[in-house]
């Protein structure tokens, strides 16, 4: 596939699905063709293509220097979007047979426990399918560099800090790793992926302002039963600190 099979394809996607939820099988296909196509730099238009195909209009994004807006839109809640429903077909999740905290994040390093309740503390939390993978966003000059690339999720279900279709959050890049048992060699995620993903703005502000995720658990492979936790969490209500009496 070329770049002008690549432009029809994400106009036909346009025609077919102007609003609403993301349509995952069709972003993962075009995904992977893209990065088949051209490695690392080119992926940058394909996310900025599948951003403006899913938001339904034209999204300014400036993501190079310092001070460059975020390209992810956030919502104060209610937090918790209904879960769109997953394709049973065709989505092709290359780290579905792995459970628990996403490989390389560092779970055993970490000082605060991943429980549904401290992610429900998170600026953002979500589950989402890996459409994307390109430049880092939240990197500024003489701030410090870290060795992040950006992300792009389809997002199924929102627990807390957004609810656009899709979002591009900065996390470390995949990591080679070989099964104990099996000896099989695996990427800690690819296009494909769906991960239960949460984190805050690495530089303040909005929830998605520069969005970097956490690991320690904090970001993991989706199953079921973690993501019910989720939901239950972000949707129970917090009792409020204690107000203090005159004498």
């Amino acid at each position: 596939m070329n770049d002008e099979e690549a432009g029809r394809m994400l106009e036909r996607l346009a025609d077919r699905v102007p609003v609403g939820p993301a349509p995952v099988d069709d972003l993962v296909r075009a995904g992977k063709s893209a990065q088949r196509r051209k490695r690392y730099v080119s992926l940058f238009g394909a996310a900025a293509a599948i951003t403006l195909l899913l938001s339904g209009g034209v999204v300014a994004q400036e993501l190079a220097g310092e001070g460059a807006p975020s390209v992810n839109d956030s919502a104060d809640g209610p937090f918790v979007t209904p879960p769109s429903p997953t394709p049973e077909t065709d989505l092709d999740n290359p780290t579905s047979e792995l459970f628990g905290p996403l490989q390389g994040s560092g779970a055993a390093s970490c000082a605060e426990r991943p429980t549904p309740e401290a992610i429900a503390n998170r600026a953002f939390a979500f589950d989402g399918v890996v459409v994307n993978i390109g430049p880092a966003q939240s990197n500024r000059s003489g701030m410090g560099y870290l060795d992040l690339v950006g992300v792009t999720f389809a997002v199924g279900e929102w627990f807390s800090g957004g609810t656009a279709p899709t979002v591009t959050v900065d996390m470390g890049p995949p990591v080679a790793w070989t099964h104990e048992v099996t000896a099989e060699v695996f990427s800690s995620y690819a296009i494909g992926s769906r991960l239960l993903v949460s984190g805050e703005p690495r530089w303040g502000g909005s929830p998605l302002d520069h969005a970097i995720v956490w690991g320690c658990g904090f970001t993991r492979y989706y199953d079921q039963q973690t993501a019910e936790s989720w939901r239950q969490a972000a949707t129970t209500e917090k009792p409020s600190a204690p107000t203090s009496r005159n004498a």
